[in-house]
């Protein structure tokens, strides 16, 4: 039995005992730290891979430069995390998208795309130490699915635009914020959200919009309904009209068809609860 076999193995046996025994802790916090500790310790098993993982990864922009391209030259993104990656292997994706065959070509085909005013981000992956848990996880179990899903000769945006918000400083924080809000400034903005999401409109962070306008959709399995919501947003002149798409999995294909028809289309995610948090750590 060669190595590679003998780490699953050993991190089957893992999990399992980290699942079996965390049901004796009454406290979710308790249970939580029972879980991460087996965690750490998979996560030490496969350090080399995942380092390897790292090394073949594409090369991923900066968040600035990105962000950079949204606004100075008026580009659409598609983003694609651990979700859509999730799905497009066959994963499910949390509690708000199932696998559907149907979004999963689309996923390939937006990310396979090279039209000139969308860029497809990608999550930024430059170390193991700034990896977190989650992706240290995810690579492990699907890491080789996904890097056969890249070109490793291209260079891609980050998907973490509107996520990764600096938290070294405070002053740095109120700087990206503010370079993200000129993408909004002065423009007639639409959100396309699920019907009780978790999207929350933040005052100070869209203070210096026109207008603001909603496009409801279902929280869970947008997909289904993709020809109805887009109906919906075009409905609204693509000439006046910033799209701001709050869908998960969905939204990544939608700015893609809303860009190649006119609109400045933002695959946005849950930018607002990351602003928040991150507010948060600094007051």
């Amino acid at each position: 039995m060669n190595a590679s076999k003998i780490k699953k193995i050993i991190r089957f046996f893992l999990r399992k005992m980290a699942s079996i025994g965390a049901v004796f802790f009454f406290s979710e916090k308790r249970r939580e730290a029972f879980r991460a500790w087996f965690d750490d310790r998979i996560i030490a098993l496969f350090r080399t891979e995942i380092e390897q993982f790292i090394a073949r990864y594409s090369k991923v922009l900066s968040e600035e430069e990105t962000l950079r391209l949204l606004v100075e030259e008026h580009k659409s993104i598609c983003r694609f995390g651990d979700g859509e990656f999730k799905l497009m292997v066959g994963e499910r994706h949390k509690s708000f998208q199932d696998v559907d065959q149907r979004l999963n070509e689309r996923m390939l085909e937006v990310l396979n795309s090279n039209h000139p005013d969308v860029l497809i981000g990608i999550h930024p992956v430059r170390s193991f130490d700034t990896l977190g848990p989650i992706w240290q996880k995810f690579i492990i179990r699907i890491g080789e699915d996904v890097l056969s899903l890249l070109d490793n000769k291209r260079v891609y945006p980050s998907m973490g635009v509107f996520r990764a918000l600096p938290r070294k400083s405070h002053d740095l924080f109120v700087e990206r914020v503010n370079a993200i809000k000129k993408l909004w400034e002065k423009r007639k903005v639409l959100f396309v959200v699920g019907k009780n999401s978790r999207f929350q409109f933040i005052n100070d962070l869209f203070d210096n919009v026109s207008s603001v306008e909603y496009v409801y959709a279902p929280s869970k399995n947008a997909f289904l309904e993709y020809d109805s919501i887009v109906e919906k947003i075009k409905k609204y002149p693509n000439n006046e009209y910033l799209i701001l798409l709050v869908l998960g999995p969905t939204a990544t294909v939608m700015a893609y068809d809303l860009a190649l028809d006119g609109y400045q289309a933002i695959d946005f995610g849950q930018m607002p609860g990351a602003y928040l948090n991150r507010k948060r750590l600094f007051s």
